[in-house]
C-alpha cells in the first residue's frame, strides 16, 4: 500500500510574525485581519490563550481584557512567499511536494526514499530537524491516507509514522473538528449535537450531513473516503533564472559591457515573463582577468520586467565602481516572484503623487550610493535621546497619513549623532549658562528638562534646555552634571 506524508507548520501566520518580531515572544500576541478596532483575531499564541482570548474576538474586546496585547497583520502575500520558500526546502527531501489549502500544510510523496534514509522514520525525522533548526514549529507524519495523515499531523507534534491504516484511522479520529478549515458556525452546530472529533463526524451518514448542514460538511465527509483520494499534485520545479556570456577579448569599457548586458537581460526577461514572474533582484557577477570575482546586487523597489529600468540601475552601480581588471565573463542571476496584476485607475481618479516615480528615484539613489543610502528612523526604547532611534534601510516609499484637519505648524529637531561639547565657563555651574561663539549670545532659555538613568552602566544626569540666540536660532542644549559641562545636542528649524 502506497504511503503519503504530511508536514504541518501550525499557525503559520503567527510563526511568521514572531520570527519577524522576536522581542514579542514573551508577550501575548495575536494576528488580526484588520488594524482597526473592529478587526478580528485569527491566530493566538499560548500566552494570549491563557488570558481568555479566543479566535474571532474583536480587537477592542481583546485589548480591554489584555491591555498589553501585541497585534499585527500578516498579509496573505507574505504567507504565500514563505510557503514558496518552504516548498523549495521540502523539495530537497522529496521531488513531489504539494501545498494544501490550509496555510502551513504540505503533502509529500515518500515513495522510493525509505532505503535512502534507512526507513520512513529517519526520513521524517530529517525533515523535522531541518525545519526546527530554522525555528519553524512543525509536525511530520507518514501514513496511508492523505486526509487522515493531515489530521494526525495537526493533532500530534513531532514525528509520527503509522504502521498500518487501522492505526492511522484510530489516531486521526481523535482530531478535533476545529483544527480543520471548517466554518466556525458549522463547528458550533455540530458541537451542540456532541460531534466534536473527526471520528464522531465520520460516523454520521453523508446524506444526513448534506440535508442538515449543507454541501461543505458533505464534501468534507466524502474527502475521507478511500475511493476519493487524488494523487499528489506536485509543485513544478522552476529552473533558476540565470544567463551568462563570455567577453572575448576581455574588456573593461563599461559602455560596451552595458551593451552586452542589455542583450543578455532581454533574453532573461523573456524567460522570466514566460513563467508569469517578475524580477525582484539581480545578482551580477563579473569574472575579471587576473583579479578576484566582482559581484553586485541590484534590487528595484518593486518587482519589475522593465528592461531600461534594470539597465539604468546597473549603469549607475557600475559607474561608482572601479574594476581591478578586464571582464572575461558576465553572469546574471535573477530572483523572481509571481507577477501580480494591478488595478487600473479611471481617468481623473489617479493619485496626486506618483509612487512609481518615487520608487524609481529611490532605486537610482541606491544603485548609485549603495543599499544603505536610503534609510528611515525607527524608534526604540532607550533612556538617552541619541539612543532612542536607529536608521534602517527601506525599499518602498509610503504616503504619509493625510487627514482633513487643519495643518499644525511644527518644528524639526535635528539631533547630532554625538553631542558637541561647548567651551567651558567658570564657574562650572548650570546657572553660569553655556558659552557660544563670540558673535552669538543667548537671550532666553527654557527648561530644565531632566534626563537621568544609566546607573547600571554609567551615571547620566542631564538638564536639557531650549536656548534662543540673538540671531533667532533655537538650540537644544544640556548640562551634564557628572562632567559639569555644557553640550549642544541639536538645533530646531
Amino acid at each position: 500500500m502506497k504511503r503519503v506524508s504530511c508536514v504541518v507548520l501550525p499557525m503559520l501566520p503567527l510563526q511568521i510574525l514572531l520570527r519577524e518580531r522576536p522581542n514579542w515572544s514573551a508577550a501575548p500576541v495575536a494576528v488580526v485581519d484588520d488594524e482597526g478596532p473592529s478587526g478580528r483575531i485569527t491566530h493566538l499564541n499560548v500566552l494570549a490563550k491563557k488570558s481568555r482570548l479566543r479566535i474571532g474576538m474583536r480587537q477592542t474586546v481583546a485589548r480591554d481584557l489584555v491591555p498589553n496585547l501585541r497585534t499585527a497583520i500578516v498579509l496573505p502575500e507574505r504567507v504565500s512567499e514563505v510557503s514558496r520558500e518552504l516548498i523549495e526546502a521540502l523539495q530537497t527531501f522529496s521531488p513531489r511536494v504539494e501545498a494544501l489549502d490550509q496555510d502551513g500544510a504540505f503533502q509529500l510523496d515518500p515513495e522510493g526514499l525509505r532505503r535512502l534514509y534507512g526507513g520512513y522514520h529517519n526520513w521524517a525525522s530529517s525533515i523535522h530537524r531541518y525545519l526546527r533548526a530554522r525555528h519553524w514549529r512543525n509536525s511530520v507524519t507518514v501514513g496511508f491516507h492523505r486526509q487522515r495523515a493531515l489530521a494526525v499531523a495537526m493533532m500530534q507534534a513531532g514525528v509520527c509514522v503509522s504502521k498500518s491504516a487501522d492505526e492511522e484511522r484510530e489516531r486521526s479520529n481523535k482530531t478535533e473538528l476545529r483544527e480543520f478549515n471548517l466554518p466556525g458556525e458549522l463547528c458550533e452546530s455540530l458541537g451542540a449535537l456532541g460531534i466534536e472529533t473527526l471520528g464522531d463526524f465520520l460516523s454520521v451518514p453523508a446524506g444526513e450531513l448534506l440535508s442538515r448542514f449543507g454541501t461543505r460538511a458533505s464534501a468534507f465527509h466524502d474527502s475521507f473516503a478511500d475511493d476519493m483520494q487524488l494523487p499528489i499534485q506536485p509543485q513544478i520545479f522552476d529552473d533558476p533564472a540565470r544567463i551568462s556570456f563570455q567577453v572575448d577579448p576581455p574588456d573593461e569599457d563599461q559602455t560596451r559591457l552595458l551593451f552586452a548586458i542589455k542583450g543578455a537581460l532581454h533574453s532573461l526577461l523573456h524567460q522570466v515573463s514566460a513563467r508569469g514572474e517578475s524580477i525582484q533582484a539581480l545578482e551580477l557577477s563579473l569574472h575579471l582577468e587576473r583579479a578576484p570575482l566582482h559581484q553586485e546586487q541590484i534590487e528595484p523597489a518593486s518587482p519589475t520586467l522593465d528592461l531600461m529600468l534594470l539597465l539604468e540601475l546597473i549603469r549607475l552601480r557600475l559607474g561608482e565602481q572601479r574594476l581591478q581588471g578586464a571582464v572575461e565573463e558576465v553572469e546574471v542571476f535573477a530572483r523572481t516572484v509571481r507577477t501580480e496584476s494591478e488595478q487600473v485607475a479611471l481617468p481623473g481618479h489617479q493619485p496626486r503623487r506618483d509612487m512609481r516615480a518615487a520608487h524609481r528615484a529611490l532605486d537610482r539613489v541606491r544603485a548609485t550610493y549603495g543599499e544603505q543610502s536610503v534609510t528611515k528612523a525607527r524608534l526604540r526604547e532607550a533612556h538617552l535621546p541619541e539612543a532612542s532611534f536607529l536608521w534602517e534601510p527601506i525599499q518602498h516609499a509610503r504616503l504619509g497619513n493625510q487627514s482633513g484637519a487643519m495643518p499644525v505648524s511644527s518644528m524639526v529637531r535635528r539631533v547630532y549623532a554625538r553631542p558637541k561639547p561647548l567651551p567651558p565657563r567658570v564657574p562650572k555651574e548650570p546657572q553660569a549658562g553655556p558659552s557660544l561663539a563670540k558673535d552669538h549670545a543667548i537671550e532666553h532659555m527654557y527648561g530644565p528638562y531632566r534626563v537621568s538613568g544609566g546607573w547600571w552602566k554609567r551615571l547620566v544626569e542631564r538638564d536639557y534646555y531650549y536656548a534662543e540666540t540673538d540671531h533667532g536660532d533655537l538650540l537644544w542644549l544640556f548640562y551634564d552634571r557628572p562632567r559639569k559641562r555644557w553640550f549642544l545636542h541639536g538645533v530646531l528649524d
